[in-house]
């Protein structure tokens, strides 16, 4: 039996829809930021990791480049609501789902606004109500459509995919397929790959069945789908992938850089 760890976001749809039916796989679910630990623990063989895990687990890791999840541009699920004008944060509530997308938060105010962000911990319930409203919020994923905001608590807008687009480039990548570097996969990558290629043909059947209740209307959730997010980890985004990382070691936020391990094998 082998096991595979996801997000159960929509964004991870396209990646494992239908994994749950092959003969002798387990798909687990959780966080991106817990799914490491499925790795570091081997509770799985493979795992959607956010990619500045791979620099700074505990152990070596390999990408398994069968697929990732990212945008070139606009990625509309992770994003700053600021009450001030963006140039004039300090702090920002963030959402700890994600590791990548906090580090990515402070590479895009450290170039764009010469900016050092204090980050406090987001605590999710009602952290959107007119209530307890924050200075600033990072959010990411299907959160940020079903609970979206309010823009006129919220009038100032970043998207970090667009953000790193404009300051590199380049597309940025969120999270890919990741094992430890000793590992021995077998046909899982060759599966994870064959998966994927097939359910780029399925976007409205993958949308019809999951949209709905992650709290996505259909319409959104296609244009997302298919417009702003990519899954194919090519040159460009393994390219994306060493800029990133060089750039959190600049500003400290990795101490010591790991050199990018691909996963090969004579399967795969």
């Amino acid at each position: 039996m082998q096991t595979i760890a996801s997000v159960s976001f929509l964004n991870a749809k396209p990646l494992v829809d239908g994994l749950e039916d092959e003969p002798g796989l387990t798909l687990l679910s959780n966080v991106p930021a817990r799914l490491l630990d499925t790795l570091v623990g081997r509770a799985a063989q493979v795992a959607l990791c956010p990619v500045i895990d791979f620099q700074l687990a505990p152990c070596e890791l390999a990408i398994v480049p069968a697929g990732c999840i990212g945008s070139d541009g606009a990625t509309l699920t992770v994003r700053v609501f600021s009450h001030s004008p963006l140039e004039d944060l300090c702090r920002v509530h963030v959402d700890g789902d994600s590791h990548t997308s906090v580090a990515l938060l402070q590479v895009v105010f450290a170039e764009r606004y010469g900016r050092r962000l204090e980050l406090s911990t987001l605590r999710l319930r009602g952290v959107t109500g007119r209530d307890e409203p924050h200075d600033a919020l990072l959010l990411i994923g299907d959160k940020v459509v079903r609970d979206e905001p309010d823009p006129i608590l919220y009038p100032f807008q970043l998207d970090l995919g667009e953000a790193w687009k404009e300051l590199t480039g380049l597309p940025f990548v969120f999270a890919t397929w990741m094992a430890r570097a000793e590992a021995e996969l077998g046909d899982l990558p060759a599966l994870l790959l064959r998966r994927r290629q097939a359910n780029s043909r399925r976007i409205p059947e993958i949308v019809a069945a999951h949209a709905r209740s992650l709290g996505w209307p259909d319409d959104l959730a296609t244009r997302y789908l298919e417009e702003n997010l990519r899954f194919e980890l090519g040159p460009r985004e393994l390219e994306s992938i060493q800029l990133f990382w060089s750039k959190c070691h600049a500003l400290g936020l990795i101490e010591k850089l790991r050199p990018m391990r691909l996963y090969r094998s004579s399967q795969f």
